[in-house]
């Protein structure tokens, strides 16, 4: 599939076509309508993994567009499509605060999300982009963990949750209604190139600081960012214990 929109503000051809595949098991039906022997799983819910200005949000803004539209009867951008009905789309794309209701953009992040956990069923479709990043990394990373989890274990709703939690990535061995995917790059000596295409795998690495490089960070600020980021992948103990006693089911 493709962004509609983004689609035309590039030149053409520049555009990075995506599929995507979300739904339990099902028989694989031909065009006359008789049912192959082949049964194909797919995941309920994909984490999705990636640096920064890969693609992420802009692949489920896709996703969401092209159901949206399939379920208005238009065409979708899109080579080939099959899609059920969903009853609701659920997105939680962007962060911003409330000035009116005081609300801190953490706040407008969980109220959106608890909306979506009371009331997405086993059809909707749900979106989510960086959960839990608006607040300290612990807690963070803890909410996004549940929140997932509870997700595909308790809603089973079609999700996709972009986030830069590389341990969520542990939720696939864990949950057989999971998958890892991650938009890919190509890393060179000096740089790395965004390929934007969304394969299976879950990705170890944020490029964050090359992100920051490219914005045009001091050279000798983003040297110091390398320096303390060896020193907290060298001692961090983040999400340690996450799969202890937990079980594939």
């Amino acid at each position: 599939g493709r962004h509609p929109v983004v689609e035309q503000s590039l030149p053409a051809g520049f555009f990075v076509p995506n599929s995507t595949q979300l739904g339990r098991k099902e028989e694989e039906t031909n065009r006359k309508g008789a049912k192959d022997a082949k049964i194909e799983e797919r995941p309920d819910l994909i984490i999705l993994t990636g640096p920064n200005a890969s693609g992420k949000s802009c692949y489920l803004r896709q996703v969401g567009l092209i159901q949206l539209m399939a379920q208005v009867g238009s065409f979708v951008p899109a080579r080939e499509a099959r899609l059920g009905i969903c009853d609701r789309i659920f997105t939680r794309v962007g962060a911003v605060d409330d000035l009116a209701t005081g609300q801190s953009t953490f706040m407008v992040e969980m109220n959106e999300t608890a909306n979506i956990l009371n009331h997405a069923t086993a059809k909707s479709l749900v979106l989510l982009d960086e959960i839990g990043r608006g607040t300290a990394t612990f807690d963070g990373l803890s909410i996004a963990w549940a929140v997932a989890e509870y997700l595909a274990k308790e809603i089973q709703a079609r999700t996709i949750f972009a986030t830069h939690y590389h341990e969520l990535n542990e939720l696939a061995s864990i949950l057989s209604n999971v998958a890892n995917y991650q938009v890919t790059v190509k890393e060179l000596p000096d740089q790395i190139i965004f390929l934007h295409s969304v394969q299976p795998g879950g990705a170890d690495k944020s490029y964050g600081i090359e992100a920051g490089r490219l914005a045009g960070l001091p050279a000798v600020v983003i040297q110091r960012a390398k320096q303390v980021m060896g020193q907290i992948e060298q001692h961090s103990k983040i999400a340690i214990g996450l799969r202890e006693g937990g079980k594939k089911v």
